[in-house]
């Protein structure tokens, strides 16, 4: 079975203003407002972990809260629906 098709399936199932599909990223609108507030290119980012790394060297050098929690959501999101188990 294609692990990539049923969560394609599975991500299309749930209402539109949840989660988008941003290059292979899926971030809620919410998601992109706060990293688009901090100014991080997460449009150019070809994964969730190169997003995170990113993230991770900002969150580190600062507190950044609301930051911080997207960047938990990410990570949630990514070991759920990304990591192979």
């Amino acid at each position: 079975m294609d692990y990539e098709k049923l969560v394609e399936e599975e991500l299309e199932n749930l209402p539109k203003n949840d989660l988008e599909k941003v290059g292979n990223l899926y971030l809620t609108k919410y998601q992109q407002q706060v990293l688009e507030e901090y100014h991080i290119p997460y449009q150019t980012c070809g994964s969730a972990k190169e997003l995170l790394f990113l993230l991770s060297d900002i969150v580190d050098e600062e507190e950044y809260d609301e930051l911080e929690n997207v960047a938990n959501e990410i990570a949630e999101f990514s070991y759920y629906h990304e990591t192979r188990k």
